[in-house]
């Protein structure tokens, strides 16, 4: 609170508690929007995103079907209440196919993109010894989380995360 009060004196310790505590309705997005941003969606991954999922060996559809995998097709991380959560998925479950044919990261992009169609995704999955199909009912494309200015308004964002001189 020391460096907070030497760059502008307030009483950080009650704002920043409410924000902490609190279960305000338009949080956590209201203070991006005031900050000038907003929260959009994207078909591309940014140069960060895919430079994570190539250091972790990873491969994220947490804003489409809603998991992750490891390099070896097991999901890692499955969303609460997305697509993949109410089909049944869990963590840990091996991706064996998609759409019938065995799985790579590539196919799976591919087979998001289609179902903006209609199609559905397939799923073949192993849980231990037992193997599933599972039909995945998603029709939003690849989806990646981005910021993007808000015209008109002041870019308090910049000014936030710029370093102190």
């Amino acid at each position: 609170m020391r460096a907070l009060n030497k760059r502008r004196p307030f009483n950080w310790t009650t704002f920043l508690r409410q924000r902490l505590d609190g279960h305000d309705p338009s949080a956590p997005l209201d203070g991006l929007t005031r900050s000038g941003w907003k929260l959009a969606y994207s078909d591309q991954q940014s140069e960060y995103a895919k430079t994570t999922e190539a250091a972790r060996k990873s491969t994220g559809f947490t804003y489409s079907l809603g998991f992750d995998l490891d390099k070896d097709g097991k999901l890692t991380h499955v969303q609460w209440d997305s697509p993949a959560f109410r089909a049944g998925l869990a963590s840990t479950v091996q991706l064996v196919a998609v759409n019938g044919f065995a799985y790579k990261p590539e196919f799976l992009r591919e087979a998001i993109t289609q179902a903006k169609n209609g199609s559905g995704v397939e799923l073949l999955v192993k849980s231990a010894d037992r193997y599933r199909t599972v039909r995945i009912d998603y029709r939003g494309g690849l989806r990646y989380p981005k910021l993007e200015r808000i015209e008109g308004t002041p870019d308090r964002l910049t000014q936030i995360l710029s370093p102190i001189e």
